[in-house]
């Protein structure tokens, strides 16, 4: 004869869900699948259990055994966004889903998620902006060190004299003599003049000739 196999239960159709969204979510996400009918033993099935410890056969835990007892599973389906500790002590975001069998509460499906890495993102991420917010306040005081990349010399030109000349306050047609050879010093403290071409850009830039340029900078330098 052969033996008498017990029939699978309802709660039994959740095991493989477990390693499923275990190995979706990532290891940062401990899934745990508890049959609440057995509160003693009442881990069926647990992935990524180094973020709590616990393996299968574990006992329920005390706010599980909270929900049992406030029948919180007959006035929402799940519970989520409340705070658990891994086994070392760091915070966890969790959820708790119901799993009713004909209105009877079968088991709960919960999830752990290890904040920790995100925690550690967050600040460093703060860390870098309090960095650029205090850069930002004394930039005004600070010389200029700003960088742009550029993908050819063409475009490190343009780059360059636009970043000066769309800082004037008027169009260069508008502009005398004496702003256009202020706007002229700034290009050349840049460095815009070492490379080749760039008077001739900076001519047409400003509406001036090439030799009005020359004529500038010698003054500069003079």
């Amino acid at each position: 004869m052969s033996a008498h196999k017990t029939p699978p239960r309802f709660i039994d159709a959740y095991i493989p869900l477990v390693q499923f969204l275990g190995e979706f979510i990532g290891p940062n996400c401990e899934i745990v699948l508890h049959d609440t009918t057995s509160k003693e033993n009442s881990v069926l099935a647990i992935a990524n259990n180094h973020i709590t410890g616990r393996r299968k056969g574990a006992p329920l835990t005390d706010l599980a055994l909270k929900f049992l007892k406030t029948r919180e599973y007959e006035r929402r389906d799940w519970v989520m966004g409340y705070v658990a500790r891994s086994k070392d002590d760091r915070p966890l975001h969790s959820a708790t889903y119901f799993i009713r069998d004909n209105n009877e509460l079968a088991g709960m499906l919960c999830l752990n998620m290890d904040l920790s890495d995100m925690i550690n993102a967050r600040d460093t991420l703060n860390r870098i902006i309090s960095f650029v917010n205090k850069d930002s306040a004394n930039a005004k005081d600070a010389p200029d060190q700003s960088e742009t990349f550029s993908e050819s010399i063409e475009d490190l030109t343009e780059n360059l004299i636009e970043q000066i000349i769309n800082r004037a306050e008027i169009p260069p047609k508008r502009m005398t003599a004496a702003e256009k050879m202020d706007l002229v010093r700034v290009l050349d403290e840049r460095g815009v003049f070492l490379l080749k071409g760039t008077v001739a850009v900076v001519a047409d830039r400003l509406a001036a000739s090439e030799a009005t340029i020359y004529r500038y900078l010698q003054k500069i330098h003079s």
